[in-house]
């Protein structure tokens, strides 16, 4: 995805990009890459900017051209061109005010819908990379763990076993955390040393 696409749909700049399945599909492949429910995103997307309905419509036929009339030629021309003069007369007048006058246009909803997704996805991404990673490290011998998002009942983000000497990293908030040896591992949050309970049990954890 490059960047003056996303760029262009911050700045409701919807001409520059390729079309409503363009951003579409950006939608769903962004929600996916922050696990998020994509499928929900893109059907509020859907919901909001509908696909839009071709409409046929019958040219009206050609009106029948009439003569005009000799005598009455010179009469119609000379009233033209001054039907013509005062509207020119009257346009050079009003044209100025009435345009410096008129409001900006209002942001359609349908724009204000994408933004306001893309918007989320890109705080969710912000989100992820400030906060510091998690590491789990072998420090002692051999670790079993699992790693959950939310909590005990959240998905499962990593499990396995880590041998002596090896590390697990992990990005995101809320992390909970099962250790098969916490007196094997050493858990660390950027700088910041977790605290884990003695004792010769496995543990939980967040961190």
């Amino acid at each position: 995805m490059r960047v003056r696409h996303l760029e262009a749909l911050e700045g409701n700049r919807f001409d520059e990009l390729p079309g409503r399945a363009y951003a579409r599909a950006f939608l769903r492949s962004y929600a996916t890459a922050l696990e998020l429910d994509a499928d929900r995103f893109v059907a509020e997307f859907d919901e909001q900017v509908p696909e839009p309905e071709e409409s046929w419509e019958l040219a009206p036929p050609p009106p029948r051209r009439r003569g005009i009339p000799l005598k009455t030629a010179p009469i119609a021309a000379v009233v033209s061109l001054a039907v013509l003069l005062v509207w020119a007369a009257w346009s050079n007048d009003h044209l100025g005010s009435r345009d410096a006058a008129a409001p900006p246009p209002a942001q359609s909803a349908d724009a204000a819908a994408v933004v306001h997704h893309v918007a989320r996805v890109k705080a969710a991404v912000a989100a992820v990379h400030s906060s510091p990673r998690l590491v789990v490290r072998a420090v002692r011998g051999p670790c079993w763990v699992q790693v959950r998002r939310g909590g005990p009942t959240g998905k499962v983000i990593a499990e396995r076993t880590l041998p002596a000497g090896s590390a697990l990293r992990l990005s995101g908030q809320h992390l909970w955390l099962r250790l098969g040896a916490p007196w094997n591992v050493r858990v660390q949050r950027g700088s910041h040393v977790v605290t884990t309970p003695s004792g010769s049990r496995p543990v939980d954890l967040v961190a």
